[in-house]
């Protein structure tokens, strides 16, 4: 893991949120794919949860590590006769899968559009003076030792942080193998269908909802009338034709799949998730 150059590169998080409109799929899983089940009505996915999700990091499990990466580095920096307190790091108030089939609040789509709310906050740079301390670049800060790799490289050792990122390495391939696989399961496909039919009555051409949130025009940097009134559509018929109760059945089917056929090689990455916030957890006392 590279040394960062500021507290938003100290504190990035290998988070891996499934925001997949641009993922490629993985190798095939062993076996064939499950058949469909009956879809639940699912209005929007703002709380919606995956069974592989236990193997990653969720936003939740993110903003805890972020929180027991920066109670370590002011430890660390206090102890070296330097310290500082961060401000809080910003929020974008996205869930883990609240956009893994595109947009679905049809509140966000009217005022947003497709675009992602708040994405300008970031984390606050560690000032010029701790900088050295932060990254290793001096051995010693008034008399006393600087951690090898400096403090950020104290805090990844005691998070066991590049010890995760390897381990999440076949979650995150199974992640995207799942998205891709259910995307092509017929209910899912037939769903996608119905929404195509039911954007066209709105005066909207889209194959499928990735075709409209990645639609180049709705590439400036604020939201336009039309984008916005495409957004709501969309969102709307997602919710008439029941898309994201089918998609997400037939992904969690999938992935369930996945991981009883991966069970032995998921033990690990389960483990080193557990460690790694289970160390964030007891940095910010809880």
């Amino acid at each position: 893991m590279t040394t960062p150059s500021s507290r938003a590169c100290a504190g990035m998080a290998v988070l891996l949120l499934p925001l997949l409109s641009g993922c490629t799929a993985g190798t095939a899983g062993p076996g064939e794919s499950p058949g469909p089940t009956a879809a639940r009505r699912l209005a929007d996915s703002k709380t919606l949860t995956l069974p592989l999700d236990d193997y990653l990091l969720t936003t939740n499990d993110a903003g805890t590590l972020a929180r027991g990466r920066d109670s370590l580095m002011q430890r660390c920096l206090t102890g070296l006769g330097a310290p500082y307190t961060p401000k809080a790091l910003g929020n974008t108030d996205i869930e883990t899968n609240e956009r893994r089939y595109g947009l679905a609040d049809a509140e966000l789509a009217k005022e947003h559009g497709y675009h992602v709310p708040d994405m300008d906050k970031r984390a606050e740079d560690y000032p010029s003076s701790v900088m050295p301390l932060v990254r290793g670049e001096v051995t010693t800060y008034n008399g006393v030792p600087v951690p090898q790799g400096g403090c950020i490289g104290e805090v990844q050792r005691e998070l066991h942080e590049v010890e995760l990122q390897d381990a999440l390495n076949l979650p995150h391939k199974l992640n995207m193998e799942s998205y891709a696989k259910s995307q092509k399961a017929p209910a899912v496909v037939k769903a996608t269908g119905e929404w195509s039919n039911c954007m066209k009555e709105s005066g909207h051409a889209y194959p499928d909802p990735l075709a409209a949130i990645n639609d180049k025009e709705f590439g400036a940097a604020t939201p336009g009338p039309h984008e916005k009134e495409v957004a709501l559509a969309d969102v709307l018929c997602k919710q008439k034709v029941n898309l994201i109760g089918v998609w997400s059945d037939a992904e969690s089917e999938y992935q369930r799949f996945l991981i009883k056929s991966n069970s032995g090689a998921l033990a690990g990455p389960l483990l080193a998730k557990q460690k790694t916030m289970s160390a964030a957890k007891a940095a910010i006392g809880q």
